[in-house]
């Protein structure tokens, strides 16, 4: 290769650089704004989907709470019918229900006759 040769390639390749960092930058900065109002925008919805569900599930709890309220004040009558009687002694505690069984080594031992202990 002769040196003009070298020379008009490397001028070529200079302008073609410049032609797309010109047209490239701008490019691809209108592209990232774009992308990042997309993101902001995507953030603002979900943001306030959040806001609206929140005011759901209280509205859900008022009046689920309206209506806990409604029987409980109805006729003892009709608490009793359905079910919902508010008894004011309190439920009897069966503190036998929490303790484990006594000795279940023992027990074991005692209900196994001798002839299957020897087979094992």
């Amino acid at each position: 290769m002769s040196s003009d040769m070298l020379a008009y390639l490397l001028g070529a390749l200079t302008i073609i650089v410049s032609v797309l960092l010109a047209f490239g930058l701008p490019a691809l900065a209108i592209i990232a704004v774009k992308f990042f109002k997309f993101k902001e925008r995507e953030l603002t919805l979900e943001m306030e989907y959040r806001q609206k569900s929140q005011q759901q599930e209280v509205a859900i709890e008022e009046r689920v709470q309206r209506l806990e309220d409604a029987l409980t004040s109805l006729d003892y009558d009709v608490r009793v019918r359905l079910g919902i009687d508010k008894s004011a002694t309190p439920l009897p505690s069966h503190p036998d229900l929490l303790e484990g069984p006594a000795a279940p080594d023992a027990q074991r031992g005692k209900t196994l006759d001798p002839s299957r202990l020897k087979a094992r």
